[in-house]
């Protein structure tokens, strides 16, 4: 009799905290318990997280993010099978999500403007993309098996016949961006092919040397709701906000071109 009576209260009190988590207001309750899982380039990270704080105030749902290079998110993608929103660094990122039929829509937002950064000062007086080769000076560069800045870097050297040569000076490949910029900020490498906006955070330990061949190749940063995405509506709903004119001002803040401002 004692055990039947404490299952009785035991089952009282699981049918109680259903209906206290069904509470009196649907639409609150619904939009408290739901989330979204943003994959982006680790280089996108400020604006990205900006936009994406707007958007769960004015939702009123979770954001959560996970930044890294391309390859690391997009094995992360197949292999989990989960997340809603992807912003990889260029379009051509998007193209191993593709083929396993992962994204249920896309649209380009801003533009990824490649640019070639030296130590404040530059000291190790870089002055051409020629420079990058000559004998002592320290450069670092993107991995190309991880991002899209390793492999437009590469492209662009050996179509100017200087990638033998440049890869005997190279002290590290790093899998983001963003160690890029450490790199030239701390002055262990004395030139580096980064973003645009990369260089729009560091103005105060950077500079910039032009390198015309370099306007060939921008690229394109996509947004992507992923078909793995437990909430398609509600991604479809963060995917445009983050291509909106308020979205776009957040982009511009930070240095992006917009594709459709």
């Amino acid at each position: 009799m004692g055990l039947l009576l404490f299952g009785l209260l035991v089952l009282a009190g699981c049918g109680k905290s259903q209906s206290q988590l069904g509470g009196n207001n649907k639409e609150a309750d619904n939009a408290a318990g739901r989330s979204l899982l943003v994959y982006s380039g680790a280089g996108l990270k400020n604006p990205v997280e900006e936009i994406g704080a707007a958007f769960q105030a004015k939702a009123g749902i979770k954001v959560t993010y996970t930044f890294g290079g391309a390859a690391q998110l997009n094995n992360q993608i197949l292999l989990t099978g989960q997340g809603d929103v992807y912003l990889p660094g260029d379009i051509a990122e998007l193209k191993p999500i593709k083929e396993k039929n992962l994204v249920a829509w896309e649209k380009n937002v801003v533009y990824h403007i490649p640019v070639l950064a030296v130590p404040k000062g530059n000291p190790a007086g870089i002055h051409k993309l020629a420079d990058l080769g000559r004998p002592g000076v320290k450069v670092a560069l993107g991995d190309p098996q991880a991002n899209p800045i390793g492999k437009l870097a590469d492209q662009l050297l050996q179509k100017h016949g200087l990638l033998e040569a440049v890869n005997k000076n190279v002290v590290v490949r790093t899998p983001t961006v963003n160690e890029l910029v450490v790199y030239l900020s701390t002055k262990q490498a004395d030139a580096a092919v980064i973003w645009e906006e990369n260089y729009q955070g560091a103005k105060d330990r950077l500079d910039l040397v032009p390198v015309p061949e370099l306007k060939d190749y921008v690229k394109t940063v996509p947004v992507a709701v992923l078909n793995c995405s437990e909430d398609k509506e509600l991604a479809q709903q963060l995917a445009e906000f983050i291509t909106s004119p308020p979205a776009y001002q957040i982009w511009q803040k930070w240095g992006y071109k917009p594709v459709n401002p």
